[in-house]
C-alpha cells in the first residue's frame, strides 16, 4: 500500500531529524536553561522556524504538489519548475529582507510583554540575523516538494536532521567561546547544509530547470491557490504566536517552558500527522485513486500511532522532560513546569493530527478556502480559551496549552462537517476498538511504572521498551491488519531506507 510506504519514508526521516533536534535543544537547555537568553532566542527563531513549517510542511507543498504532478504527467516539468522557482525565490527574498528591516517592530508585536526587559534587545539582535534563515528554508521546502512528487520522502524529511546535526555541532564547539552568538551561527550554517543535502538526489533523478520570469497561467494558478493556502497554514502557525504573545506577560522563562514542552509534543505530531497528511496529499493528487479508501487508511494510521503516543506523553511527561533537558542550567523546578505543559499539550495530539489529514483532502482538490476557515476558527478559539484559562481562571502557564488542546476539536469538527469525503466507519471502528483495548493495558502499566521508586531514565527506558512491543504485540494478537502492514513496511524501510 503506497500510503504506508510513503508515510513511513517521511516518518523515518523525520524521526532522525527530531532525535537530533532534541539533542540540540538539550544542549541549549544545558547552557541557557529557561533564562532571558533562551527566551530571546526562542522568540527570535519563532518567525523563521514557523516559515519552515509553513513552507515545508504546509501551504506551499499543499498547492505545489498537485500542480507539479499535473505538469509532470503532461511533459511540462522543466518549463513549469523554471517559472515557479523564479517566482518563489523572488517572493521569498522580499519576505526575508522585510523581516530583517522590521525586526524590532515584529518582536514588539509577537512578544509585547518583554518590551521593558533585557530579553527584548537581545531578541531583536538575534532576529535581524535569523531572518536570513528564511531564504535557506524556502529553497529546502521547494526541493522537498519536487522530491515528494517523485516518491522520495526520506531525504527531504531528513534534511531537517542535517540542519539539527550541524546546529548541534556548532553549539558543542563554539558556545564556550561565542556565548549566545553560537545560536545564531548554528541556525545559519545549519540552514545552508539543509539546502545542499537535497541537490545530489535532484540531479540523480534528472531534475533540471532554469530561472524564468514568465508570468503565465501556471504561475497565476499557483498564486491563486497559494495565497489562501499560506493564509490557512499561516493562521495555523498563529497558534504558536498566541502562546508566545500570552506567555510574554508571564514570568521570565515561560516562553522557554512552552518551547521545550511543545518540541516534545511535536515529535509524534511531526512524524505521524505530517507524514500521513503529506503522503495522502501526494496520493489523492493522482488520478484513479479511491479517495475514501485512502482517507480511511489515513485515519486508521493516525489512531494507531497517536493514541498510544498521547497516553505516554500525558503519563510520563515530567520523566521525559527530565531525561531530555534536566542538566546544567535546567533544574528540577524547570522540569515540573515544562512537564505540566507537555502533559496538557498531549491531549490535542489526536484531533490535531486528524485535522491535518482532513485538510489534505481539500488541498488535493484545489480547495484552499475551507482549510483556511478551519484554521482560523481553531486559532480564534485557542486565543479565547487560552486567555480564559491562563488569566481569567488563574491557571497561568498551564492555561496556555489547555487552550491549544481544546481548540483542536473546533477545527476538526468544522472540516468534518464540510467534507464530502468521509472515512468508512466499518474498518475505522474495527481498528479503533482494538487500539482502545491495548492502549488501556498500556496505560495501566505506565501508571504503575510512574509510581515506582526508580530514576526518570529507567522509567522512560522501561516505559518505551515495554510499551511499544506490548502495544503492537497486542494489536497483532487482535489481528489488526494495518498494524501488520505498518510493521512490515517499517522493517523494509530499515533494510532499504
Amino acid at each position: 500500500m503506497k500510503l504506508v510506504r510513503f508515510a513511513l519514508g517521511f516518518a523515518f526521516g523525520t524521526f532522525i531529524s527530531r532525535i537530533l533536534g532534541f539533542l540540540r535543544d538539550a544542549v541549549i537547555a544545558y547552557h541557557f536553561g529557561a533564562t532571558h537568553v533562551a527566551d530571546a532566542f526562542f522568540i527570535a527563531f519563532r518567525i523563521p522556524n514557523s516559515f519552515r513549517r509553513l513552507l515545508g510542511e504546509g501551504g506551499f507543498n499543499a498547492v505545489f504538489v498537485p500542480l507539479y504532478t499535473q505538469a509532470l504527467e503532461e511533459g511540462r516539468e522543466r518549463e513549469f519548475l523554471s517559472k515557479v522557482f523564479a517566482f518563489y525565490v523572488l517572493v521569498n527574498c522580499a519576505f526575508t529582507f522585510t523581516g530583517v528591516l522590521l525586526s524590532e517592530l515584529i518582536i514588539s508585536l509577537i512578544a509585547p510583554g518583554i518590551r521593558d526587559r533585557e530579553t527584548f534587545e537581545l531578541a531583536v539582535f538575534m532576529g535581524r540575523f535569523l531572518f536570513l534563515y528564511l531564504l535557506l528554508v524556502g529553497l529546502s521546502a521547494f526541493f522537498m516538494g519536487v522530491l515528494n512528487v517523485r516518491g522520495r520522502f526520506f531525504i527531504p524529511a531528513v534534511a531537517q536532521g542535517v540542519f539539527n546535526f550541524v546546529f548541534l555541532l556548532i553549539l558543542l564547539l563554539l558556545t564556550e567561546y561565542l556565548g549566545y552568538v553560537a545560536l545564531v551561527v548554528g541556525v545559519l550554517v545549519g540552514g545552508l547544509f539543509q539546502v545542499l543535502i537535497n541537490l545530489p538526489f535532484l540531479f540523480r533523478d534528472g531534475v533540471r530547470f532554469g530561472f524564468s520570469l514568465k508570468f503565465d497561467e501556471d504561475v497565476r494558478r499557483l498564486l491563486r491557490r497559494l495565497v489562501p493556502a499560506l493564509g490557512g497554514f499561516g493562521v495555523n502557525q498563529l497558534s504558536l504566536f498566541i502562546d508566545t504573545f500570552l506567555a510574554s506577560f508571564l514570568r521570565t522563562g515561560a516562553i522557554s517552558y512552552l518551547y521545550y514542552a511543545n518540541r516534545l509534543y511535536q515529535l509524534p505530531f511531526g512524524i505521524v500527522s505530517v507524514g500521513v497528511a503529506n503522503s495522502l496529499l501526494a496520493l489523492l493528487s493522482k488520478r484513479n485513486i479511491n479517495k475514501g479508501e485512502e482517507l480511511t487508511n489515513a485515519f486508521r494510521m493516525v489512531f494507531i500511532l497517536t493514541l498510544p503516543a498521547s497516553a505516554g506523553l500525558f503519563i510520563l511527561s515530567e520523566e521525559i522532560i527530565s531525561v531530555v533537558y534536566e542538566r546544567g542550567s535546567f533544574g528540577e523546578s524547570d522540569v515540573l513546569l515544562s512537564g505540566s505543559a507537555l502533559s496538557i499539550y498531549s491531549l490535542g495530539l489526536v484531533p490535531f493530527s486528524l485535522q491535518k489529514v482532513m485538510s489534505a483532502v481539500f488541498f488535493s482538490k484545489g480547495d484552499t478556502k475551507i482549510p483556511v476557515v478551519a484554521s482560523l476558527l481553531t486559532v480564534l478559539s485557542e486565543g479565547v480559551f487560552a486567555s480564559l484559562f491562563a488569566f481569567g481562571l488563574g491557571f497561568g502557564l498551564s492555561g496556555l496549552p489547555m487552550g491549544t488542546a481544546l481548540s483542536s476539536l473546533v477545527g476538526l469538527g468544522f472540516l468534518w462537517l464540510r467534507s464530502d469525503t468521509k472515512p468508512d466507519f466499518g474498518p475505522l471502528y474495527s481498528s479503533l476498538w482494538r487500539v482502545a483495548v491495548v492502549v488501556t493495558l498500556m496505560v495501566v502499566f505506565l501508571i504503575e511504572l510512574k509510581g515506582a521508586d526508580i530514576s526518570p531514565y529507567l522509567k522512560v527506558g522501561v516505559g518505551v521498551g515495554v510499551s511499544v512491543p506490548l502495544y503492537f504485540g497486542g494489536l497483532i494478537l487482535l489481528r489488526e491488519d494495518l498494524a501488520l502492514r505498518l510493521g512490515k513496511g517499517f522493517v523494509e524501510k530499515l533494510v532499504n531506507p
